[in-house]
């Protein structure tokens, strides 16, 4: 076999690496929740901080925000909120979306062993007013409002934490079990 031409110190470096990796795999589906709750609360954050550094004078700051974001959301005035004037990083539907994501994953880890996964009928029941709304604005069919993009946000929002976090809260108990061996 291979393995006996490696050196020993090699070896104890592939053991070391494997061992970190199996570590790592188990903190993450252990905590897989919480990181990804706390990623969806920065990323919810982040573009109210935008106005206020740019009120507040860090325009560099605000800049480096309204950068990333730009990149995956158009910013367009009369579809965003304002703070203090200035006008968030990105649109009322993406603000309600991530304040969904934020409060679905709280909501979930309080129900998480009670939640089954949304079936696919409903996650589609969910997401259609987003998809409905989105694409008659777009094809410029009419205009929609900062209500019905909020009200659309959220339901798009509940309805993939829905469908997805008990799907991965199962894979995640199946590694978990697997690693604490």
């Amino acid at each position: 076999p291979r393995g006996d031409k490696l050196s020993p110190a090699r070896r104890a470096f592939d053991r070391a690496f494997v061992n970190a990796a199996e570590a790592s795999l188990h903190f993450l589906a252990h905590h897989w929740l919480l990181l990804a709750n706390t990623i969806n609360a920065l990323l919810f954050a982040l573009p109210f901080l935008a106005p206020i550094f740019m009120a507040a004078g860090i325009t560099w700051a605000a800049r480096a925000i309204y950068s990333a974001y730009g990149v995956f959301y158009t910013q367009i005035p009369s579809h965003s909120y304002f703070i203090s004037g200035h006008m968030m990083a990105y649109g009322h539907r993406a603000v309600a979306i991530d304040g969904a994501l934020v409060v679905g994953g709280l909501l979930f880890a309080l129900l998480r062993r009670r939640l089954r996964p949304l079936p696919m009928w409903l996650l589609l029941l969910f997401t259609a007013p987003t998809a409905i709304d989105g694409f008659t604005q777009l094809f410029g069919w009419r205009e929609s409002t900062w209500e019905l993009r909020s009200v659309t946000g959220v339901l798009f929002g509940l309805g993939a934490v829905w469908f997805a976090y008990p799907w991965i809260e199962r894979g995640m108990r199946r590694v978990h079990l697997r690693t604490a061996d």
